[in-house]
């Protein structure tokens, strides 16, 4: 994090159980997980951010949020990791209801969210709306249309469809030992607050241990 100018980090797959706190330096874990060390998520802040934290709302070992106390909005930020495609569909939808409900029951009007994702799901190359841009990769699949009604419902856009770059600062994931690559996680926001976003990139080259890319923005 340090490396590349971070003050907070969404995490998944921590695998630890219970739900609590870490101190590491100068950085503060908030991490959520089940009663088995599998899935797990975590927001990781820095120094700097930690005084801001006036809140973390626990949802199970998928969801887990902090609310921040800023100047003009508070801001609530928010982890979420989607079952992967060795789920059933149907666990799919179960978490997305989740979800919307944790939503609905945390936002307000007038909070700026915050939503780091790794949904498992493809929005595609084709712009929808107000919803994605131009800047997406592949097709879009059935967990993208649900993407895309979550979006719809409570007026978010997928910042990282928004921005050209080159497809190695798209593509945020590829399976080891294959040469394709996918684009599986994304950062969403409230539309009203879009032109507080100021750039979304992958980090390739970033030292993170792990199949996926680095999923930066600037706020």
């Amino acid at each position: 994090m340090q490396g590349n100018d971070v003050s907070g980090l969404g995490v998944i797959e921590v695998r630890w159980k219970g739900q609590g706190e870490m101190i590491s330096g100068d950085y503060t874990v908030h991490y959520s997980g089940g009663e088995l060390d599998e899935r797990g998520v975590a927001i990781v802040v820095h120094k700097s951010v930690v005084r801001r934290v006036v809140k973390k709302i626990v949802c199970n070992d998928r969801i887990i949020a902090l609310k921040l106390k800023a100047e003009q909005v508070d801001i609530l930020i928010m982890q979420v990791y989607m079952p992967t495609s060795d789920y059933e569909i149907d666990e799919m939808e179960k978490c997305m209801t989740q979800l919307k409900k944790f939503f609905r029951k945390m936002t307000e009007v007038t909070t700026a969210s915050i939503i780091l994702g790794d949904w498992n799901s493809i929005v595609g190359d084709e712009p929808y709306q107000n919803i994605f841009g131009l800047h997406g990769l592949k097709r879009r699949n059935h967990k993208g249309q649900m993407l895309i009604d979550l979006c719809e419902r409570n007026g978010l856009i997928v910042t990282n469809t928004w921005f050209k770059k080159p497809k190695i600062r798209l593509y945020t994931w590829k399976a080891p030992g294959d040469w394709r690559r996918h684009q599986p996680d994304y950062i969403l926001v409230k539309h009203r607050f879009r032109n507080s976003v100021k750039n979304v990139k992958t980090l390739p080259g970033a030292d993170i241990d792990s199949d996926d890319n680095l999923l930066v923005a600037k706020f």
